[in-house]
C-alpha cells in the first residue's frame, strides 16, 4: 500500500479524484481510500487529499509517482502481564471512558464512578439550567457522563502522530460517529451526535462486565505504605486492584482534597472571553468571498486558528476551541460563579461562529501558592456572576475597547443559549490581560477580515481552557510515589481535548494491563 499526498481538486468529486489517482499511478484498476481531506483557500477553493492506494510498486516505480511513499498502519501494541482483576475509575470523560473501554475489552472488570449524571439525565438537567438558571453543581456542562467535551464542538483534532489517535477515531466511528471523522483534516462529531456515541460505548463496556455508578462523588482517598488502600465514594469505602483518577479540569473540590495527598504543582493556563462573529463573515474571509466550490457545492462552515505574541510583555494570546456555526453556553459548575464555553451541533449551521480568545498566564499573574491558579479562576468567575447577576455578561468589542458598558447590540446578536445581559467586561481580569486581548483582536483583524469588527461580541468569562494544576506522575501515568494510583486526562494537567485525553486513557489501560 502507498500513500499519495497533496492531490488537489477544485471540487470534492470522487470521479475526478479517481481519474487523477489513475493518472499518477498509471493504472486503471485499483482500490483506494481517502486518508485525509482538507480545504485550501489560499489561491481559490481547492480540496487537498491524501489517499491510500492498494498497490505494491517497485522502488523504481514508486519514485515516478509524485508525492508518494509506502504506508502501513501502525497499531498500538497491548501486552498483558498480570493485570488486576478489577480497576476503579473516577470520571467518565474521554480519558476515563477509554481506560475503561480498553481494560474491559481485555478481560479486566472496571467500575466507573462519575459525580454527574448519565447523558440521558444530564441533558435534562442542563436544559433546565439553560431555561431556569438553576444550577446542579454535581451535574452540568462540566460534570457528567462524557465529560466537558460532550457539550462542545466535539473536535477530534490532535497534533500527535501516536497510532492510538487512529484507534480513538476508529472507536468513535464504530459506535456511531459519522464517516467523515476518518478523513477530515479537522474532524468533529458535534455535541448532538457525540452523546449517542458515548452511550453506545458505555453499553459495550457494560456488556463486557463493566459497571457505571452515576451521581457518585469522590470524597477521599486513603494511602498507606505508598499504596492507595481504598477510596471513599459517597461516604462508602471502595477497594480495588488499581485506581484511576480521570477527574476533569473543573473538579476543584477534588483538587483541594488531593493537594494534601499526592504531588502536584501549578501550571500555566489561559483565560479570556468567547468572541462571536457572523458565520457568513468568517466564511467569506476564509473562502475569499465564495460559499461554493467550482461545481456549486456548498462549502462547510469555515474555521480559523489565530495567535498573537507581545514581545514586550512576554504574553501570548490565541484562539481556542473554535466552533463554526456554533453557540456560547453557560458552563458554570459552582454556585455564584459564571464561565462560558462554546459548542456546535454536527451541522454547524448556527448564525454565528465563536471561539475562545484567551491569554496564557502563569504564577507571575495568579500567585505562587499551590492552587492559586484555581483561586484566580474562582475570583474572576465570581466577578462575572455578580456583574450580570448570574446571567452571561456580553459586550461589543468597540465598547470593551472604550471601557464602557454596551447598551445595544449591533449587527451581531449573541448566540448564548441561556440568559445574557449587556455589560462592561473590563476589569474582570487584571488590566494587563484586558490590554492584551484588545491588542490580540486588532492584530487578528489584520489577518482575518471582520475579526476585529466593532460589533463582534465578547462574552465572559472563558476560564476553563485547561487545568490550573499538574499532577506529577511517572512514565506509566502513576502518581509519583504510589504504586496503584493513575492520574490522567485534562484534570491531571497532562492532556487537552477529547483525542489527547482519550489517548492518555488508552496508554493508562496498557500500563495497567502490563504491570511491571
Amino acid at each position: 500500500m502507498i500513500i499519495i499526498r497533496n492531490i488537489n481538486l477544485e471540487s470534492d468529486n470522487p470521479e475526478k479524484l479517481r481519474r487523477k489517482i489513475s493518472k499518477l499511478i498509471n493504472k486503471k484498476n485499483f482500490d483506494y481510500e481517502i486518508y485525509r481531506k482538507s480545504i485550501d483557500s489560499r489561491k481559490g477553493i481547492k480540496f487537498s487529499y491524501q489517499v491510500l492506494v492498494d498497490i505494491n510498486p517497485s522502488d523504481k516505480e514508486l519514485k515516478k509517482i509524485k508525492n508518494a511513499d509506502r504506508f502501513e498502519f501502525r497499531n498500538s501494541e497491548i501486552e498483558i502481564n498480570n493485570p488486576p482483576e478489577e480497576v476503579a475509575i473516577i470520571g467518565s470523560g474521554p480519558s476515563g471512558l477509554f481506560t475503561a473501554y480498553v481494560l474491559s475489552q481485555n478481560g479486566v472488570k472496571v467500575k466507573v464512578y462519575e459525580r454527574g449524571e448519565a447523558i440521558e439525565d444530564r441533558i435534562k438537567t442542563i436544559d433546565d439550567f439553560k431555561n431556569s438558571g438553576k444550577l446542579n453543581t454535581e451535574s452540568n456542562i462540566q460534570f457528567g457522563e462524557g465529560g466537558a467535551g460532550t457539550y462542545s464542538d466535539g473536535k477530534l483534532t490532535a497534533r500527535s502522530k501516536d497510532p492510538r489517535v487512529r484507534m480513538v477515531l476508529d472507536t468513535f466511528h464504530k459506535y456511531g460517529a459519522p464517516d467523515d471523522i476518518m478523513i477530515d483534516a479537522k474532524p468533529h462529531i458535534g455535541t448532538d451526535l457525540l452523546r449517542d456515541v458515548i452511550i453506545n460505548m458505555r453499553e459495550e463496556i457494560k456488556a463486557n462486565g463493566g459497571e457505571f455508578y452515576f451521581s457518585h462523588h469522590l470524597d477521599d482517598i486513603e494511602i498507606k505504605d505508598d499504596n492507595v488502600v481504598n477510596i471513599i465514594v459517597n461516604e462508602e469505602n471502595i477497594k480495588s486492584g488499581a485506581y484511576v483518577l480521570a477527574i476533569g479540569h473543573s473538579a476543584r473540590d477534588t483538587f483541594e482534597m488531593l493537594s494534601e495527598k499526592i504531588p502536584m504543582e501549578n501550571k500555566n493556563f489561559a483565560v479570556g472571553f468567547r468572541i462571536e462573529h457572523k458565520r457568513e463573515t468568517i466564511n467569506e474571509a476564509q473562502y475569499n468571498g465564495k460559499n461554493t466550490d467550482i461545481e456549486g457545492n456548498i462549502l462547510p462552515a469555515a474555521s480559523y486558528n489565530l495567535s498573537y505574541n507581545n514581545k514586550e510583555s512576554g504574553l501570548s494570546s490565541y484562539t481556542f476551541c473554535m466552533c463554526p456555526g456554533g453557540y456560547v453556553v453557560n458552563a458554570s459548575s459552582e454556585e455564584n460563579m459564571t464561565c462560558v464555553n462554546g459548542m456546535s451541533y454536527h451541522d454547524r449551521n448556527g448564525e454565528n461562529s465563536n471561539a475562545a480568545l484567551i491569554v496564557t498566564i502563569g504564577e507571575e499573574i495568579y500567585g505562587k501558592e499551590l492552587l492559586d491558579g484555581m483561586r484566580f479562576q474562582r475570583e474572576v468567575e465570581n466577578k462575572a456572576y455578580e456583574l450580570a447577576e448570574g446571567k452571561v455578561p456580553v459586550q461589543r468589542f468597540i465598547d470593551f475597547k472604550n471601557n464602557k458598558k454596551t447598551k445595544e447590540i449591533g449587527n451581531i446578536k449573541p448566540s448564548v443559549e441561556s440568559a445574557y445581559e449587556l455589560a462592561n467586561l473590563r476589569n474582570l481580569y487584571p488590566a494587563i490581560i484586558d490590554e492584551m486581548i484588545i491588542e490580540a483582536i486588532e492584530y487578528m483583524g489584520n489577518k482575518l477580515d471582520g475579526f476585529s469588527d466593532d460589533d463582534s461580541i465578547l462574552s465572559g468569562v472563558e476560564t476553563r481552557s485547561s487545568s490550573p494544576i499538574k499532577m506529577l506522575r511517572d512514565k506509566e501515568n502513576k502518581s509519583l510515589g504510589l504504586s496503584n494510583l493513575y492520574t490522567i486526562g485534562e484534570g491531571s494537567g497532562h492532556s487537552g481535548g477529547i483525542v489527547s485525553s482519550a489517548v492518555d486513557g488508552i496508554k493508562t489501560a496498557e500500563a495497567i494491563l502490563n504491570r511491571k
